[in-house]
């Protein structure tokens, strides 16, 4: 399979989550205009350390990458976009092609391993992370965004990716757990992360309010 691939330095989508991007390079406007007149896939790629001396050709990039397509997107004034590009499933990179002015790769889908979602083990993951991620954005958002009434829609995979893709983690932290074939080893990987940022947010929301009688003073 060839598709359009999207080299970034800081964005790792994940399978069965949303990513929204703007599109506003030159090189990039046409690869989504062309991409909507056909299938709107698109392989989103990581760039790897080391792109900025090079970012205007071809910088090296990651070879394991997520497939999207093109969910949404509004067309803006100059020939700009604002797309939502769903995560499909991921793929590894085989060679790029050479095209202008965007880049074309050849790509082959990369199968997770088995996951059986009513499994003790699995429903056991799922609950810990769930409930984790549920606090963690009631939270974050101030009890405007409840994640409660999502969660219960969505599948093991589908629960855990999202929570790689909202995490504030490194690009490569996230491009690492890309990489992991074992959906119930990316869990128990984030679990303890979610864990962590979930207390540093508690801790903040409880003292934000406490305000110094003499601001002038420390």
């Amino acid at each position: 399979m060839i598709v359009p691939i999207f080299p970034l330095p800081n964005v790792v989508l994940f399978p069965k989550t949303l990513m929204p991007l703007h599109i506003f390079e030159e090189r990039y406007r046409t690869m989504t205009r062309e991409v909507l007149d056909g299938d709107g896939q698109i392989a989103m790629v990581l760039l790897r350390e080391g792109w900025e001396a090079n970012y205007d050709k071809s910088p090296a990039v990651h070879d394991v990458a997520c497939l999207g397509k093109i969910e949404t997107f509004d067309e803006l004034e100059g020939g700009k976009y604002d797309i939502v590009l769903a995560g499909l499933h991921r793929v590894r990179l085989i060679r790029e092609i050479r095209h202008s002015p965007y880049r074309l790769a050849e790509v082959e889908h990369l199968a997770d391993l088995s996951c059986d979602d009513s499994s003790p083990e699995v429903i056991r993951r799922r609950n810990h992370i769930g409930g984790l991620y549920t606090r963690f954005t009631e939270l974050a958002t101030g009890g405007k965004y409840r994640e409660v009434e999502l969660v219960p829609q969505l599948n093991f995979e589908a629960l855990v990716n999202m929570v790689a893709s909202t995490l504030n983690l490194p690009a490569q932290e996230k491009q690492f757990l890309l990489e992991m074939d074992d959906i119930t080893q990316r869990c128990d990987i984030l679990i303890p992360v979610l864990q962590r940022q979930l207390e540093t947010l508690i801790l903040v929301r409880r003292f934000e309010n406490i305000k110094p009688e003499d601001p002038s003073r420390n």
